[in-house]
């Protein structure tokens, strides 16, 4: 199977990596605001940390057998978490990228790409007559290889201008796509 990029675009993966990235882009935006709200106490500090290692004594006499129920329980709780975890990367990720696809800016591109793309064809193409069309008029007159050199030159330069339309198409909806991310 060729993978091509509509392929690519619409598998399970990518999605999921989207919203991965969408969730990362999300909980760094959030960090700057929960170190602002940190603050800590000495007198805290030394009460809690007096009463933990009581506690913790207490604890490491029971842990051989605590520790084998938890690894048997820790164990089926992280596949289920994966599972879940799975699906809402998954989940996040159709939603971003629907969003993507779906806004102005992206819309433009495609339909700019499109036009770039008949329009470089178009060009061949009237490049490809004109050339055999001069083959067969060189006996006749200069005239006519003029006209179709300009036809030519003409629809490259409509091409030309197309793609460098789609480029800067295609700035937009990048910097448009990132503005997305982690909504």
């Amino acid at each position: 199977m060729t993978i091509t990029a509509k392929n690519l675009t619409r598998s399970k993966p990518f999605y999921v990596v989207a919203g991965a990235g969408d969730l990362a882009v999300r909980k760094l935006r959030e960090v700057p605001a929960k170190i602002s709200e940190l603050k800590v106490d000495r007198s805290q500090i030394e009460t809690t940390l007096a009463s933990t290692i009581s506690t913790l004594q207490a604890e490491t006499k029971a842990f051989p057998a605590k520790a084998q129920t938890a690894a048997v329980t820790v164990a089926g709780d992280v596949v289920g978490k994966a599972d879940e975890v799975y699906g809402e990367l998954l989940t996040r990720g159709r939603t971003v990228v629907g969003r993507i696809r779906r806004q102005k800016s992206t819309q433009d591109l495609k339909k700019q790409a499109g036009t770039t793309v008949r329009r470089t064809k178009a060009a061949a193409t009237t490049a490809k007559t004109g050339a055999g069309e001069t083959r067969s008029s060189a006996r006749g007159t200069a005239t006519t290889a003029k006209k179709r050199a300009a036809t030519t030159k003409k629809a490259a330069k409509s091409a030309t201008t197309s793609a460098r339309k789609t480029a800067g198409t295609a700035t937009k909806a990048t910097g448009d796509a990132a503005g997305k991310v982690g909504s």
